[in-house]
This record gives structure tokens, C-alpha cells and sequence, in this order.
């Protein structure tokens, strides 16, 4: 009947009662031990450890019935505790209950009594422990769940996709911080909230498409818009074991960097396609002149021509060293080796190594450095501050119509070193001025659409800058000029 040994412990000063329980249970099937007083039954139950019941006298030498009761139910409250007496009454009854005994048998008793009673406590801690054990495993599943949800509740919490469910009824029910940030943060309407308190009319539909899909086992996938970013969605229903749908999960990936470098590069396929092939057709053509003797002996137009060409390819040659350089920067392999330089030294040479490019436009640069002398050194890699100047300075030769000038400053601010690169060129017009920082980005308007450029130059600049925690700025009005202000940490 049951899964463990029955272990019995009678307590009772009468030799012959005891001893006859002792036989009735033995014949039973019971292990059965015994004692002939209170003290004694108390340390047998105490070290002996084990019983499943204890049959006690209530008139017992040394501890009455009631308090070994009481004791041995502290000690093991799952025993089944049997009181046998031949002086009952309600009130010993009662006590005997509240103690912790299960029955209350009167003497003189028959065997069938003392089993019946015995058998029914027995049942009875087996339903108690059974039922203990359901509601332990119960509580240890509730435990799991909750640990569970907590883990689940934390990854979705941690993940940098936003992500989103929506019930049956099409309303968002679960949101992470990151799907918040989606839809415009603190605005975000409240859940549980309706699919078009989104504005987003896009993905309202893929999400009711997911609805009226016939598939039950569907992925969909699509980039779309939302807000001025580019995600990538994915939703996937949520089906019940009948196979109904009960709801959707939405999980958006930000791929707006992404995309912006899809269009960078097709950007810079298009523009070093043309940049490329212009010049090179220029000195194809040339070479075709001079190889076919077209000019006769006309040494001075082969000359030209060969001046032209010269030109081309040292163009194309700048336009790769600037990609080399970007790429170099991009992938962690440009060394930057800062050592304390004379800033107003740099110039000097940068300046001189294009004046024959501003003469030839009868553009005038000037420096003007503000006690000059006291300028310190600044902290800075020698070749790089020379591409970042030569870019800055070449530019503003190249925007400045025939006769104007280039002025270059330099001054020292604070912890810095400020050279200031001033012309009264064409000048920018305000959104264009925000954007000329960015990597192929050129400000093409109706003074500067026919000047060759990659859009990498100014770009190169501020990230030779950032290197060195330096900074650049510009201001410029257009039809006015520009003026591009570099300051460089001095070198103490």
C-alpha cells in the first residue's frame, strides 16, 4: 500500500497491551518497536529517528501521554500519533488533538480497531506528503517560470533591436527600451496601445499582412523607413496548439549605417568612375597627338600637351593617396606620431610649395602670424598637419576667382595653437557648409559646378584632426568667401 517501511513505536507501561499491539502490528506487516515508559519511548523515537507512527498510553510513568505527544510531534510533525487510554473523555480527547495526535482509541480495543485507525493516519500523511510534494513541485515550477521570464524579460531589455508584440486584437502588449527609442522615446504612446498609434502606416501593414497570411510557419522580412532612420523587420506570428493565430513578434535592426554606406560607396563608385576617366581620356587624347606626330614639329604644343597630362595624372595620383589615406585611417593602419613642431615652420613650406599653383591664377597668399615668435610648438605629426594645410590652402587657391587672395593667421588661443585660412572665393551656401565634412560630399553650385574635386580632401582633414585632438570649423557666406579655422593642442 505504501512506498516506505512502516516503522510502529508502542509506548505502554501494560506488558500485556503492549505486547499484544506489538503482534498485531508485527502480523501486520509492520516493523514494530516498543517501550514501557514515557522516558524511555521518548529517546527510542528521538535516536532511532524513522517512525512512521507511535501507539501511546495516555497514563504513562515518567512523561504522561499528553506531553510525549506534544514532544514527538515537534520532533516529527508527519508521525501519526495514536492515543490508547481506558479513562476517555471529550476534554483528554481534545487535549490529545491539539497536542498533535491523529486518534483516540478506548481500551479495551479489538485488533481491527487499533489497524483501522492505524490505516486511516497512515492514508492520511500519504495524501499530506503527496500533497506537500504538489505543491512544492508547484512552487519550484512557479520559481522556474518566473526565472524564466525574468532571463527572457532581460535578454529582450538587452538587446539593441527593438522589438514589439502584438496581440490578436492588434495592439502592442510588450516593447523593449530599444523598439521605444524607435518611436520616439518618451513620446511613445503608452501600452498596451493600437498598431496606427504608431504612424507608421508601413509597418501596420506587414503586420496585418502577417494576419491574413495563410502560412502559419512565416518569416517576413522587409527594410523600411521609420522616422529618419532605415530598419530592417522582421515579424513572425504567434500561433496557438490549434494552429490559430494569437498574435505577432516584430523585431527591427537599425541598418541606417549601413545603408548610408551603400550609398557612400555607390557614391564613390560613381564619382571616382568620373574623376578617373575624364582625366585619363585628356591624357590618352594627348598621348594619341604626340604619338601620331599630328602637330608636326611643333615642340612647344607636344610640350603643352605633355604639361597637361603631367597635370592629370598628378591629380589622379592625389586621389588615390587620399583614398589610401582615409582607408588607412578606417582600418586602424594610419600611425600618427605626435612630436612638439614650429606650426608657423609647416606653413611656410606648405605655403611655398603652392604658390606656383597660385600664381598661375595671379592669386596672392600672405601669413600673418601675430607675435610669431612667441607662438610655442604645438603637439602634432609633422606630415599629417602638412596634407591637412596643403588640403585647406590648395582649396582656397582653387574656389577663389583670378586675382583674389588667400590669408593665412596663425595665433595662439589658450592651449592651442589657431590657424586661421581666410579667401573671398565663392563661399558656401548654409547647407552646404553643414555637410562639407562629410566623405565625398562636394558643394557644387553655379560658381564651383566645372572644378575638378574628389570630396575626400576636407573629409582627410578633420580625421587627421580628431587623431591629434585638434579641431576644425568653418564659416562662410556665399558669393563672399570661406574662412576654415584649424587650432592644434600647443606641445606643453
Amino acid at each position: 500500500m505504501y512506498d516506505e517501511d512502516i516503522r510502529v513505536l508502542v509506548i505502554d507501561d501494560d506488558r500485556g497491551i503492549r505486547e499484544g499491539c506489538c503482534r498485531v502490528l508485527e502480523k501486520a506487516g509492520y516493523e514494530v518497536l516498543s517501550a514501557d515508559d514515557g522516558e524511555r519511548g521518548l529517546d527510542i523515537f528521538t535516536h532511532e529517528n524513522g517512525f512512521t507512527a507511535a501507539v501511546v498510553d495516555l497514563q504513562l510513568p515518567g512523561i504522561d501521554g499528553i506531553e510525549l505527544t506534544r514532544r514527538m510531534h515537534e520532533a516529527d510533525p508527519d508521525c501519526v500519533l495514536l492515543i490508547i487510554t481506558a479513562y476517555a473523555s471529550i476534554e483528554t480527547a481534545v487535549q490529545a488533538i491539539k497536542q498533535g495526535a491523529y486518534g483516540y482509541i478506548s481500551k479495551p480495543f479489538t485488533p481491527d480497531e487499533l489497524l483501522l485507525q492505524l490505516g486511516n493516519g497512515l492514508k492520511k500523511r500519504a495524501l499530506e506528503q503527496e500533497t506537500q510534494r504538489l505543491r512544492e513541485e508547484r512552487e519550484k515550477s512557479l520559481v522556474e517560470i518566473a526565472q524564466e521570464r525574468s532571463r527572457c524579460s532581460t535578454i529582450i531589455k538587452c538587446m539593441a533591436d527593438g522589438v514589439l508584440v502584438v496581440n490578436r486584437d492588434r495592439k502592442i502588449v510588450l516593447r523593449n527600451a530599444a523598439a521605444t527609442r524607435v518611436f520616439n522615446g518618451p513620446s511613445c504612446p503608452p501600452l498596451p496601445c493600437h498598431l496606427d498609434d504608431l504612424t507608421c502606416p508601413v509597418l501596420s501593414g506587414l503586420i496585418e499582412s502577417i494576419f491574413d497570411a495563410e502560412e502559419v510557419s512565416l518569416i517576413l522580412s522587409k527594410e523600411i523607413p521609420v522616422g529618419d532612420g532605415t530598419y530592417m523587420v522582421n515579424i513572425s506570428p504567434v500561433t496557438e496548439a490549434s494552429g490559430e493565430k494569437c498574435g505577432a513578434v516584430v523585431v527591427l535592426r537599425d541598418i541606417t549605417a549601413r545603408k548610408k554606406l551603400e550609398t557612400a560607396k555607390s557614391m564613390f563608385v560613381s564619382m571616382v568612375s568620373h574623376e578617373i576617366q575624364s582625366p585619363l581620356a585628356v591624357v590618352e587624347g594627348y598621348l594619341g597627338i604626340i604619338q601620331n606626330d599630328v602637330m608636326g614639329n611643333d615642340r612647344e604644343q607636344y610640350s603643352k600637351m605633355l604639361g597637361r597630362s603631367l597635370l592629370r595624372v598628378r591629380a589622379l595620383r592625389e586621389m588615390v593617396s587620399e583614398l589610401m589615406n582615409l582607408t588607412a585611417i578606417e582600418t586602424g593602419n594610419f600611425a600618427i606620431k605626435r612630436t612638439p613642431i614650429d606650426i608657423n615652420e609647416v606653413l611656410t613650406c606648405t605655403i611655398d610649395g603652392l604658390r606656383d599653383k597660385a600664381e598661375s591664377k595671379a592669386i596672392e597668399i600672405s601669413m600673418t602670424a601675430v607675435e610669431s615668435s612667441g607662438i610655442r610648438q604645438v603637439l602634432a605629426d609633422r606630415n599629417a598637419m602638412q596634407v591637412v594645410f596643403k588640403n585647406l590652402i590648395e582649396n582656397a587657391v582653387k574656389y577663389t576667382p583670378r586675382g583674389g587672395n588667400v590669408v593665412v593667421a596663425v595665433e595662439e588661443n589658450g592651449l592651442y595653437a589657431r590657424v586661421r585660412i581666410k579667401d573671398n572665393g565663392f563661399g558656401m551656401k548654409p547647407e552646404e557648409k553643414n555637410k562639407i565634412f562629410d566623405e565625398f560630399y562636394r558643394a557644387k553650385n553655379g560658381l564651383t559646378a566645372r572644378i575638378p574635386g574628389t570630396g575626400l580632401g576636407l573629409s582627410l582633414v578633420k580625421r587627421l584632426l580628431d587623431l591629434q585632438d585638434g579641431m576644425v570649423s568653418v564659416s562662410s557666406e556665399y558669393g563672399k568667401g570661406s574662412e576654415f579655422t584649424v587650432c592644434i593642442p600647443l606641445s606643453d
